[in-house]
C-alpha cells in the first residue's frame, strides 16, 4: 500500500498548521501521525486543521486528532478552520467536538 502525503504541515512559534487535503483516511492518516509525531514536546501550544478542502474523514483520520489530543501536549488547543457541516456531523457523532474549538465552520449544526 502506498502511503500518501495530502497535508501540509507548518510550524509559527507554538501554533502548528495542518494543511488537510480532500481526504484523511487509512492511507494518509498513519503519515499524518508520523509526521506530527516529530512534534511531541517541542512546545506546541495550539494545532490547527484547516480543513477547506477536507471532504472525507475516516476512523483513521479521527485517530489522528486523537492522538493529537492525548500524545502532543498536555494543555493542546485543537481548532479546525473551515469545517465543512458533513466533516462536523462525523466529529459530533463520535464526540470528539467538546476537545476541538471550530471556527468559520459551514455550518449551524450543532
Amino acid at each position: 500500500m502506498i502511503m500518501e502525503k495530502d497535508f501540509e504541515v507548518k510550524r509559527e512559534g507554538t501554533v502548528l498548521t495542518v494543511v488537510l487535503g480532500e481526504e484523511l483516511e487509512r492511507t494518509n492518516s498513519p503519515v499524518l501521525t508520523d509526521e506530527l509525531t516529530l512534534y511531541k514536546d517541542q512546545g506546541v501550544e495550539k494545532l490547527v486543521f484547516d480543513a477547506t478542502k477536507l471532504t472525507y474523514i475516516s476512523s483513521s483520520g479521527i485517530r489522528v486528532i486523537l492522538y493529537c489530543k492525548k500524545y502532543l501536549s498536555d494543555n493542546l488547543e485543537i481548532v479546525f478552520v473551515n469545517c465543512n457541516k458533513d466533516i462536523l456531523k462525523v466529529l459530533d457523532l463520535v464526540g470528539i467536538q467538546p476537545y476541538i474549538t471550530f471556527v468559520n465552520t459551514t455550518s449551524d449544526a450543532g
